[in-house]
């Protein structure tokens, strides 16, 4: 038997909108360490219309800087996995409004946002 998902994530808990976001727009800067057992369930569940929204949504970092908009995911790797693995186009997801000075926090001197 399936553990029912709780759809809590740590910085998106109080956000309710999803959105179908473009898996293309979303930058993942760090490296993912996977549990294949994972990516492989989550795959069945993407496959099976009845659970593919048993799945969290992916938080979202949208940051607006200087006119232009990014998209950095930086959790939600087996998700993430699972989609691309499946051909998928978009992600459910979660944007989370931050400044550039929390990605800066992240990403140090390979952010984009000196």
């Amino acid at each position: 038997m399936t553990e029912p998902v709780d759809n809590f994530s740590i910085h998106g808990n109080s956000i309710k909108e999803v959105y179908d976001i473009p898996m293309s727009a979303i930058n993942r800067p760090l490296p993912s360490s996977l549990e294949r057992a994972k990516v492989e369930e989550m795959k069945q569940k993407l496959n099976d219309p009845d659970h593919q929204l048993d799945l969290t949504p992916i938080d979202v970092h949208h940051v607006h800087y200087k006119g232009q908009d990014y998209y950095f995911a930086f959790g939600g790797c087996h998700r993430w996995a699972a989609h691309k693995e499946l051909g998928r186009s978009t992600i459910r997801g979660k944007l989370i409004q931050t400044p550039p000075a929390v990605i800066n926090t992240y990403l140090g001197a390979s952010s984009p946002f000196k």
